[in-house]
């Protein structure tokens, strides 16, 4: 019983977010396109003035990852352009379908770029394989366009804490594709592999004790290893892929690039070029595209044991988890 309040207050909470997000949608469905943006924008500088948490992890990222090619005004600047493509990218999800409501819409609008005639050819063989994308750009935008041009497809997703917000995402995106829980994604990745279809995977979180250690901005980042560990063990072909906003107006270019294996590498040697491989791509797209990137991720959270003190070492709020050392496993 000494539970029960607090177990009644976190539901209350939760059916407050839940109709707030559900009113953002009516509300950005009910503007023209051009309005529903400007008030995305709007709520993003109201966020960047009074979440100084998030706002304190983005500016410490971006000095993480830029160093001292960013003074601390273009920093500022900078993450308040990043809480407006995270609010964007909000408004984009729930009018995805008014916006583009076809796959001749889709085409129109959305530019492929990298290995295109690669990617099609192994969709025509039919035997699936992985796209190793992160938070970057619309990672939503991106499984809706693989759905329209019929090409079958699931995604690995982790649920959120709020079982309302989560049962809304989960019929916004079964409507796109299909998901599988990061509970059990082992076998449910290979059995989606092995009947044709391609799996998503976001490959950019931090790891904490599950993970292994690869450069990222030039600085040791945890990360999980089971997108290299299937696509080694079990021959996967494997792209790294993101869609990327160059305009207004649900106008994207979705980036592919296709990972080729070294031969005369070990199956442990292969893993770590793979992940080195992804977030050197990851990288340079974001260094092109640097506020389309999720910065409000802790994603350096969890350090090498030994590791030098130094000034790119990230020292997040402590409040928020600071930063936590294991022992390095790469």
């Amino acid at each position: 019983m000494a539970n029960k309040p607090s177990t009644l207050l976190r539901r209350a909470l939760w059916r407050i977010e839940y109709v707030a997000v559900r009113g953002a949608e009516m509300t950005f469905l009910m503007l023209p396109p051009a309005a529903a943006i400007g008030l995305a924008k709007v709520l993003a500088r109201l966020y960047f003035r009074l979440g100084r948490s998030r706002r304190r992890t983005v500016l410490e990222n971006l000095r993480v990852a830029m160093g001292d090619r960013l003074g601390e005004d273009a920093r500022l600047e900078l993450a308040r352009r990043n809480f407006e493509h995270a609010f964007i990218l909000l408004c984009e999800i729930v009018t995805r379908r008014r916006m583009v409501p076809d796959r001749r819409a889709f085409r129109r609008l959305t530019r492929l770029r990298g290995d295109v005639a690669e990617i099609l050819a192994d969709i025509r063989e039919g035997t699936g394989g992985l796209f190793l994308t992160a938070h970057f750009g619309n990672w939503e935008t991106a499984g809706a366009l693989l759905t329209y041009e019929r090409v079958p497809f699931a995604a690995i997703s982790r649920p959120v804490p709020n079982p309302y917000v989560q049962a809304y995402l989960m019929r916004t995106r079964n409507d796109a594709f299909d998901i599988l829980e990061k509970r059990g994604a082992v076998q449910g990745t290979l059995d989606a592999i092995r009947s044709g279809r391609w799996v998503a995977i976001l490959g950019d979180q931090n790891a904490g004790r599950h993970g292994v250690f690869v450069p990222f901005f030039g600085i040791p980042a945890c990360t999980y290893p089971l997108p290299a560990t299937l696509a080694v063990r079990h021959g996967l072909k494997v792209y790294f892929a993101a869609a990327v906003r160059r305009a207004p107006g649900h106008r994207f270019d979705m980036l592919l690039h296709r990972y080729v294996r070294p031969p005369g590498l070990d199956h442990r040697e292969a893993e770590t070029h793979l992940l080195t491989q992804y977030h050197t791509t990851i990288e340079t797209w974001i260094r092109a595209y640097p506020e389309q990137y999720f910065w409000m991720h802790r994603r350096w959270k969890t350090r090498p044991e030994g590791e030098v003190p130094g000034p790119n070492v990230p020292a997040y709020d402590r409040r928020g988890g600071g930063t936590k050392r294991r022992p390095a496993a790469v």
